[in-house]
């Protein structure tokens, strides 16, 4: 690609950024449309999100921000969320208008579309979501969507799961959601254990559901999780189609005609 004076910028924001990957498949994604613009990690501690985003603002070729861990539910409240950002409670877009931010989640299509690819089925499943972060929040929203059987939740914050789950309830009347941890059909990480060097697996060998299927959004194809999901024989996939099935949604959301 030619960097220029007309290039736009699209950044990924998140502290750390060291495990961020996906730049390559960002930069196809970018030539395939003709676009002019770049895909950068830029890391920011959350104490300093809010002035960044401040600065930010005044970026005349700014398309838009990617919110990764840990900025993406305070990254919603300095914004206007779009309908799937608002029903998460988190927000993985961020993209200048006249006034502030807009806020948008493909997390949750991303998580769906990545399942599908993988024969993952939730229809009538007992589904366990580890993590009720801001990936957490927009990924239990799109599996409630999907009439699972029922959703627990898990997170290492009481308090963050019974509000994730208050949440389901709220939207889903009918749902049978709790906060609790335990067997499944379908267990999915949305914890950032397993990143980069991590071996820890986030929960109980005995919780990964032999012959059922595990999903960890983190994207490393050898994660601990899907590892032992594998060796048990589990349908298993990792973050990586996740990821992918969100850039091109990104993308248009950041670099297409303005509605």
């Amino acid at each position: 690609m030619r960097i220029d004076g007309s290039t736009r910028i699209i950044g990924i924001v998140g502290d750390p950024t060291a495990h961020i990957k996906g730049f390559a498949e960002y930069a196809d994604g970018i030539a395939a449309r003709g676009a002019n613009a770049v895909y950068l990690a830029m890391h920011v501690a959350p104490d300093g999100l809010t002035s960044f985003l401040h600065g930010m603002r005044h970026l005349r070729n700014l398309a838009g921000l990617v919110l990764t861990i840990p900025h993406k539910i305070a990254g919603l409240t300095v914004a206007t969320p779009d309908e799937a950002a608002r029903r998460a409670g988190s927000a993985n877009m961020l993209r200048p208008a006249a006034e502030g931010w807009q806020a948008g989640n493909c997390d949750g299509a991303g998580f769906l579309a990545g399942a599908r690819a993988a024969g993952i089925m939730i229809s009538g499943k007992q589904v366990q979501v580890l993590g009720a972060g801001g990936a957490g929040r927009a990924v239990a929203m799109a599996i409630a969507g999907e009439r699972p059987g029922a959703i627990a939740v898990h997170d290492s914050d009481r308090m963050r799961a019974e509000a994730l789950v208050a949440a389901l309830r709220e939207t889903f009347p009918g749902l049978s959601a709790v906060a609790s941890l335990g067997r499944s059909d379908l267990l999915v990480n949305c914890t950032p254990i397993g990143m980069d060097r991590d071996t820890r697996l986030p929960c109980d060998r005995s919780l990964i559901p032999t012959g059922g299927a595990v999903y960890d959004i983190v994207n490393r194809p050898d994660t601990p999780l899907v590892v032992e999901a594998r060796a048990r024989g589990c349908r298993a996939e990792h973050g990586w189609s996740m990821m992918a099935a969100e850039i091109p949604l990104i993308l248009d959301w950041m670099l297409g005609p303005r509605s």
